[in-house]
């Protein structure tokens, strides 16, 4: 069961206003019936007052994330949120852990119509929307994400393919405790024949680097030993892989995929920047 399966399944339980003092009462009137058998009486009295009780607690409990439209809007994107309402739209709904933080990669959507570099580059963009809540229950209170958010691909050396090569915007909020964030890069929808991730880790827009990923000879990506963070895969259609479009996206003279870059990327002066409002 996913995160928004069990949300909508809470959701779907109706309790009248004076559910619980009225269980409650019943159980008393019970406890004070004389009964043949006393202590398992008085056991099933426990057990129901504690599912009472557990219910009370998961209603209240339950994390109740906005909606990909949602956190388009928030951010001043209409014509995106409509793209997230729309069947284009994937819906993900994933959680992980990172460190102190659960991730939760909320959705994706193309964006093929919503263009906002002017500077030869396609016109074609993916959107991805997250929600970060901490673990102990901490409401978030600083919008600046405390982690790196970055597509990878499989076969692609992680300082050659990453946010910063995808020309990505990044904007982020924080409501009722949670941080929202929505990027922007360009399509990864050419590489949809290669495992795509957004991997997630500690930093704020720390470069992808040798230092916080191996890369193997067959392509493989993964964290170096000792390092946090997830992948989450990327539901594509291997049907819209576009090899010219990769061609055009990397460069021919880069050295190996498998070599380590000369300079470390973490030493580059780049930032994901924020999206223009």
């Amino acid at each position: 069961m996913t995160a928004k399966d069990y949300r909508d399944a809470v959701d779907a339980v109706s309790f009248r206003p004076d559910f619980v003092p009225h269980v409650l009462s019943l159980l008393e009137a019970r406890r004070k019936e004389p009964v043949p058998m006393k202590k398992p009486a008085l056991k099933i009295i426990l057990v129901a007052a504690a599912l009472v009780a557990a219910l009370a607690v998961t209603a209240s409990a339950a994390v109740y994330f906005l909606s990909p439209g949602q956190v388009a809007r928030e951010v001043g994107m209409d014509a995106l949120a409509q793209v997230f309402e729309g069947k284009d739209a994937v819906h993900v709904d994933q959680t992980q852990t990172v460190g102190d933080y659960q991730v939760t990669l909320l959705g994706l959507a193309p964006g093929t119509a919503l263009a906002r570099l002017d500077d030869g580059v396609s016109d074609q963009k993916t959107y991805a929307v997250l929600a970060y809540t901490r673990t102990d229950g901490t409401p978030i209170a600083d919008n600046v994400p405390d982690l790196t958010v970055t597509p990878l691909v499989e076969g692609y050396a992680p300082w050659r393919v990453n946010a910063w090569a995808l020309n990505s915007f990044l904007a982020s909020f924080v409501q009722d405790g949670t941080l929202y964030c929505l990027l922007e890069c360009d399509t990864v929808e050419p590489f949809a024949d290669h495992t795509v991730y957004l991997a997630v880790y500690p930093g704020t827009h720390s470069v992808p680097s040798a230092q916080i990923f191996s890369f193997s000879a067959d392509g493989a990506i993964a964290y170096q030993p000792g390092q946090e963070g997830v992948f989450f895969p990327l539901p594509l259609d291997p049907a819209k892989a576009d090899p010219a479009a990769v061609a055009a996206l990397t460069e021919e003279d880069a050295p190996p995929a498998s070599s380590a870059p000369e300079t470390d990327p973490a030493d580059v002066q780049a930032d994901v920047q924020l999206l223009p409002r």
